[in-house]
């Protein structure tokens, strides 16, 4: 045995570990491999802390892209209810010109009947100044 392997029995067996398999429980079983994990262009697949960042990032991305796809959907859904909104807004519209169309129809009809009557009593004229009003003074 080399003598460094030597000293991490003794030192093993002081502390109370594991001599059977000479690991102490650490992630290199070497001190050579110290040396190994340290150089430059290993194409080797990343070990320990570098494997479990690439694991993070995929994922990291996975979510960005799922969050993303979700907003363009929300977006999507947005304009859609925007557009459906300015349709029924511009029926409301519609619906309160012709309305008021009407309304200006009937107050015209009803001004023309009590305008032709010559004996009005004091009801009928207020309606006949009020309608006068309504239809030409504004």
């Amino acid at each position: 045995m080399k003598s460094t392997q030597m000293q991490r029995k003794m030192f093993l067996i002081q502390v109370g570990g594991n001599t059977g398999s000479g690991s102490s429980g650490s992630k290199r079983s070497h001190e050579s491999d110290a040396c190994e994990s340290n150089s430059v262009g290993s194409s080797d697949r990343p070990i320990g802390r570098e494997a479990a960042k690439k694991g993070k990032k995929k994922s990291k991305e996975a979510v960005l892209e799922a969050v993303n796809d979700e907003w363009v959907e929300f977006k999507q859904f947005k304009e859609k209810e925007l557009e459906r909104l300015d349709k029924i807004a511009s029926r409301q519209e519609e619906a309160n010109q012709l309305m008021k169309e009407r309304t200006m129809d009937k107050n015209m009809k009803m001004f023309m009947k009590l305008s032709s009557k010559e004996n009005l009593d004091d009801q009928h004229k207020e309606i006949l100044e009020w309608l006068s009003q309504e239809l030409f003074e504004k």
